[in-house]
């Protein structure tokens, strides 16, 4: 077994505080200075059976949020036919909660409803709003397949 002069300690030291600190940073790469993932806003779908064919839509969760965004602009829409149809949605108040609850989206929705036992494709399409007149400051989509 080799045994290091005391002069190797000292060099060894920094090199491996060098080394932390390059996998902490890299880490870190991900994220900005919020938290917030490199790609930005992010969203989830809490849909369950209640919400086929129902006037009842889901909970979303939205995270990392723009700042400035004043409401969320939710649109229900099935795609990958000859042509998107659009199946209501509407719109929530910024609340900090960072939650769109069950049952708010008012504005004609109608839940995810195939034909018979026909897969249809949907996405639920949430827009980080900074105003009515605005373009969105975000725009995610949660798309999903419902037979």
């Amino acid at each position: 077994m080799k045994t290091l002069r005391p002069g190797r300690t000292l060099f060894l030291a920094p090199l491996l505080s060098l080394v932390l600190a390059a996998l902490l940073l890299g880490g870190c790469a991900a994220r900005d200075e919020n938290g917030a993932p490199e790609e930005g806003m992010t969203i989830t779908v809490d849909l369950s059976e209640i919400h086929r064919c129902s006037r009842v839509s889901p909970e979303i969760t939205v995270a990392y949020a723009p700042k400035g965004t004043k409401f969320y602009d939710v649109r229900l829409i099935e795609y990958g036919a000859e042509e998107e149809r659009f199946f209501g949605g509407g719109t929530w108040v910024e609340d900090g909660s960072g939650v769109i609850p069950e049952g708010v989206l008012t504005r004609h929705y109608r839940g995810p409803c195939p034909p018979g036992t026909k897969a249809v494709e949907y996405a639920y399409v949430v827009s980080a709003m900074e105003s009515e007149n605005s373009q969105p400051l975000a725009v995610r989509l949660y798309r999903f397949t419902q037979e």
